[in-house]
């Protein structure tokens, strides 16, 4: 009787309560912390707990994991973290069934969820064709390195930027707006722009209006919040956002971590060649 009293007493605890003892305890771990906190979500539901996120090894995905199963009140553990060595592998075995990119070496480091991909092709046809290829794998956070063309200079790599909804926007001077939403290029799934809105008087009235930021115009994004360069000119230089011309992604499409269905948005020209593939 006293071990189902006490079982019945710890589904009993806050769901508050096991998150924090849960991060308390995955943050006492140094390497863990040092290497991969930065990279992980937490959550708890009803003493269910979901582990998201990319990290480095499988000691530290089962570390989470046990640690998650020590404390009291958590009545199960749901892990999605994807590990490098995992990810690593999935993209390599894409590449290598793909028609268009098995016939070349095509080394695939990752680190965190971001994919670079080495090696050389001959053109700029298979180089975006191994982009599409590792981008197609659906716990990619992002390809942000391509195989390099015979012949061609280097061209420039890809960011690993991912503004945070709800994030505040700081201009030169002031706050500019919040982020309610991104666009994602479904091919290699990086963000291109936030959605960023703005209150804002026009003709002495207080309006809300939405902005497409670049990434090209962030100098500072993480977790505080972003910094825009300060050669960005005002916010209300940037294009407003269409609706119309950015639909929501497809529910059959996985976002990138951290991102959830419903934050991401697609060029409508994406989401029609997919609808007519």
């Amino acid at each position: 009787m006293a071990v189902r009293k006490a079982e019945k007493e710890q589904r009993k605890r806050p769901d508050d309560l096991i998150l924090d003892d849960i991060w308390r305890a995955v943050l006492n771990e140094e390497t863990i912390r040092a290497i991969d906190i930065n990279d992980i979500s937490i959550d708890v539901e009803y003493g269910q707990v979901f582990l998201n996120g990319h990290v480095l090894n499988d000691n530290s995905d089962q570390r989470i994991e046990a640690l998650a199963r020590s404390v009291p009140g958590v009545m199960n553990v749901h892990n999605h973290l994807v590990t490098d060595h995992d990810l690593r592998i999935q993209v390599a075995q894409a590449l290598g069934e793909d028609e268009r990119t098995r016939h070349f070496m095509l080394p695939v480091n990752c680190c965190h969820g971001w994919v670079e991909l080495g090696g050389m092709v001959p053109n700029r046809q298979l180089q975006l064709a191994a982009e599409e290829v590792a981008g197609s794998v659906s716990t990619v956070r992002g390809v942000i390195m391509l195989p390099r063309i015979a012949g061609a200079e280097d061209s420039s790599d890809h960011r690993a930027v991912q503004p945070c909804i709800g994030a505040r926007v700081y201009g030169a001077n002031e706050t500019e707006g919040n982020v309610t939403r991104v666009i994602i290029n479904p091919h290699n799934r990086l963000v291109t722009h936030a959605v960023v809105r703005v209150s804002q008087t026009i003709d002495g009235r207080l309006e809300v209006c939405d902005y497409l930021v670049p990434v090209e115009a962030m100098q500072v994004v993480d977790m505080d919040g972003i910094l825009l360069n300060p050669i960005t000119p005002a916010i209300e230089s940037f294009p407003r956002f269409i609706p119309a011309e950015y639909p929501f992604a497809p529910l059959t499409w996985q976002p990138p971590y951290p991102y959830r269905v419903g934050n991401v948005l697609w060029p409508r020209h994406e989401l029609l060649l997919e609808k007519k593939e």
